[in-house]
């Protein structure tokens, strides 16, 4: 529709372009490579934001499926679509941010400096992310474990990690009133 009509809002009607490269074999048809309405959409709302970066990046799609469709491949979710074209930021300058944290600060500040990553920049990958600084995110719980149980040779596991996500989840719930399963990081069993 955009590429050959406007709305007009005061006959609330759509006519034929005016301007644009005419058409061949219609008589004053013109064309252009406009966009139709597409409205904002905040980060939050996870599936629709994709889909909008997807609806711009995308010529002449037809069908949701074909939206979702990247090298003959059906991508599950509009995010897996954008991440296969390369749409989305990767993730390199969060990865830095947390490296460098990690040289200096403890881990109560790794996991909140996480928690504001995950919460307002929206990593493509946050799983691989915390997966990646666990252990520095850890380290005071496993301190305090060891310290409690008196077994100096425990190593970080399943509910040592929980603990971690947990305190994240925490975090998240304040900055943005997010639970981790909605910002793409498997929920700590509480």
């Amino acid at each position: 529709m955009p590429r050959y009509y406007t709305w007009n809002a005061a006959s609330k009607k759509f006519q034929c372009r005016k301007k644009g490269d005419a058409v061949a074999g219609f008589i004053d048809v013109c064309s252009t490579d406009a966009l139709g309405r597409i409205y904002t959409v905040h980060p939050r709302q996870d599936e629709c934001f994709y889909l909008r970066l997807h609806l711009v990046n995308i010529r002449g799609p037809t069908l949701f499926d074909s939206l979702r469709t990247v090298d003959d491949v059906l991508c599950a979710t509009f995010r897996e679509a954008c991440q296969r074209l390369n749409s989305l930021e990767n993730d390199t300058h969060l990865d830095s941010t947390l490296a460098d944290a990690t040289v200096s600060a403890p881990a109560n500040q790794i996991r909140t400096l996480f928690a504001i990553i995950i919460a307002t920049c929206h990593p493509s990958n946050p799983t691989a992310l915390f997966d990646k600084y666990k252990d520095e995110m850890t380290d005071d719980i496993l301190h305090k474990v060891r310290t409690t149980t008196s077994n100096f040779d425990l190593e970080i596991n399943n509910e040592i990690r929980n603990e971690a996500l947990v305190l994240i989840e925490d975090m998240c719930v304040l900055i943005c009133g997010s639970l981790l399963s909605t910002l793409g990081i498997l929920a700590p069993n509480r």
